[in-house]
């Protein structure tokens, strides 16, 4: 993202800035707190510029045919599916566990 022709020059001008108090506020692209005075860093962008301004480059990717990367020679058999079911065994030392849990 390349905005140097940008027209922000203080923090507070900045889409990102959201006010906090009297002179301060967030940077919410950058996730700090900042002074509106500030000078705008490189990521500034104007409050009222398009939405689209600065992504020239995001939609191309439309305009590209897509292609597979691997085909499939043969159909897929179906598979079967076991059922599982849980163990039901008991062990002397869960029995042993459990009584001494009654005991305290």
């Amino acid at each position: 993202m390349n905005n140097s022709n940008c027209q922000t020059s203080a923090c507070r001008y900045c889409r990102h800035f959201t006010p906090e108090g009297r002179r301060g506020g967030n940077c919410q692209q950058l996730n700090v707190p900042v002074r509106g005075g500030w000078k705008a860093c490189p990521l500034a962008i104007p409050a009222f510029a398009p939405s689209w301004e600065g992504l020239e480059g995001l939609g191309l990717w439309q305009y590209e045919p897509l292609t597979a990367i691997e085909t499939q020679s043969k159909p897929l058999e179906p598979v079967a599916l076991k059922e599982s079911r849980p163990n039901l065994s008991v062990v002397e030392d869960d029995l042993d566990l459990d009584q001494d849990l009654a005991l305290a």
